[in-house]
């Protein structure tokens, strides 16, 4: 997996700077033979090594800016706020399970 990682690296570093060049997951996923879990996986990875690979709604590019890199970290703040928001839903939601109100739990 470190060889396509490193090849997805030099294709959006070299082809995809700055958010007006973005590419969408599907063209990686045909590039690569990759299916989209496993272009996030390659791409969260090459973030947490320290590349700014930002994403948006136009998908992935390589940032040419700070501001680029902030939006993206904006948008990800975001994302983790819905995921805890539905987690504490799930937490709450334990005394409403079909399965234990059977049980009488």
């Amino acid at each position: 997996m470190r060889d396509k990682r490193t090849a997805i690296l030099e294709y959006i570093r070299n082809f995809h700077t700055g958010r007006d060049k973005a590419v969408f997951s599907r063209e990686l996923q045909f590039i690569f033979q990759l299916d989209g879990r496993n272009i996030r996986r390659n791409i969260s990875k090459l973030r947490q090594e320290g590349y700014p690979i930002c994403s948006g709604e136009n998908g992935y590019y390589y940032a040419d800016s700070q501001a680029e890199i902030d939006s993206t970290v904006r948008r990800m703040d975001g994302l983790i706020k819905s995921v805890a928001f539905a987690r504490t839903g799930l937490i709450l939601s334990t005394p409403n399970c079909p399965a234990d109100k059977a049980k009488g739990i």
